[in-house]
């Protein structure tokens, strides 16, 4: 038997995914598997009956008696885990079979690496792939921890997204766990930026993690100002972390490409959802303000200023296409 790999599941009031979460991990051949389900207060025993029905082996139930903020939580699942390694999975994502098993032989290869990052197939809400990594070219298989965050940071590969991956849960509690970022945006990669940029990002082509995408999914629900928010405590936080702090004294060079890298991702992220997304969602007015909400980044500003300029209500449609013609 090998090491044991800790799944958690944090739930909070979404049920209709949980089943199927739970499953793939059931389905899971990977001998040495700790689960362990968390409730964030809010279900009754709808929950542990979930579990109960969908997972034949034994298993961990935790119950908050109220609810906590979704980082809080995550960290609650870190702290129970006993396993070696530890994986997070979201209630409405799912892991392919044999990921457990793939993940962890990709590590024993090269033990000193920092994580294991697999292959993401984006679902829908009827499981159908609509998008995977492999989309573009696949990243290297082994690749440092600069190096994975400037291809990361320039969309070199299409990553995704990093909620579930594999680490041990040594190493994610000695580096603080999931940060405190606003709503939870953006915590998954904070933490793996600081429990990789002094060693190594191992890829798994042969294992799949399953992110399921639709209208209500945390990514396309999340508030303008929640993100923004969430933005702002990243970009401090590159500068406040020990590990990164320490690693930035040791290597300023590499650190400054690292952080331009970083940057790249949290402004393009937030622009995106910004320009497309939330335009739709909140009055003219607050989305105007929402293109403020980050701090001076050259970029970023270069893309919103005239974003903001050509929806003025003042410039009509004629004015505007002369204005692009010019």
């Amino acid at each position: 038997m090998g090491a044991t790999v800790t799944v958690a599941i944090p739930v909070y009031k979404r049920l209709t995914y949980v089943a199927q979460a739970i499953q793939s991990v059931a389905a899971q051949d990977y001998p040495a598997i700790e689960l362990i389900v968390s409730d964030n207060g809010c279900n009754g025993d709808a929950v542990i009956n979930l579990v109960r029905a969908n997972y034949p082996r034994p298993f961990v139930f935790r119950q908050n008696e109220t609810p906590v903020p979704i980082v809080p939580h995550f960290n609650q699942l870190l702290a129970a885990a006993t396993g070696h390694y530890f994986i997070l999975l979201s209630d409405d994502d799912e892991l392919a079979p044999g990921y457990i098993t793939a993940m962890v032989r990709a590590f024993e290869t090269h033990s000193d690496a920092a994580a294991v990052i697999s292959r993401v197939e984006v679902i829908d809400e009827q499981n159908q792939v609509i998008g995977s990594t492999a989309d573009r070219p696949l990243p290297p298989r082994l690749m440092s921890g600069p190096d994975w965050i400037r291809r990361w940071g320039y969309n070199q590969h299409k990553f995704v997204c990093f909620t579930t991956n594999l680490a041990r849960t040594a190493d994610l509690r000695a580096v603080g766990g999931y940060p405190d970022f606003d709503g939870g945006n953006g915590v998954d990669n904070a933490l793996l930026v600081v429990l990789s940029i002094n060693r190594s990002i191992i890829y798994c082509d042969d294992a799949i993690f399953r992110h399921r995408i639709y209208d209500t999914s945390f990514g396309k629900s999340v508030g303008v100002q929640s993100l923004a928010r969430a933005s702002r405590q990243f970009l401090a936080f590159l500068d406040q972390h020990p590990v990164l702090r320490a690693y930035a004294q040791q290597h300023p060079q590499d650190w400054v490409v690292c952080r331009e890298a970083i940057t790249h991702v949290i402004w393009t992220t937030y622009y995106g959802r910004w320009r497309q997304l939330y335009r739709g969602r909140e009055r003219y007015i607050d989305w105007l303000k929402a293109g403020f909400a980050l701090p001076f980044i050259p970029a970023y500003y270069r893309r919103a200023l005239p974003e903001m300029f050509y929806s003025l209500p003042a410039i009509g449609p004629l004015a505007r296409r002369r204005l692009a013609m010019r």
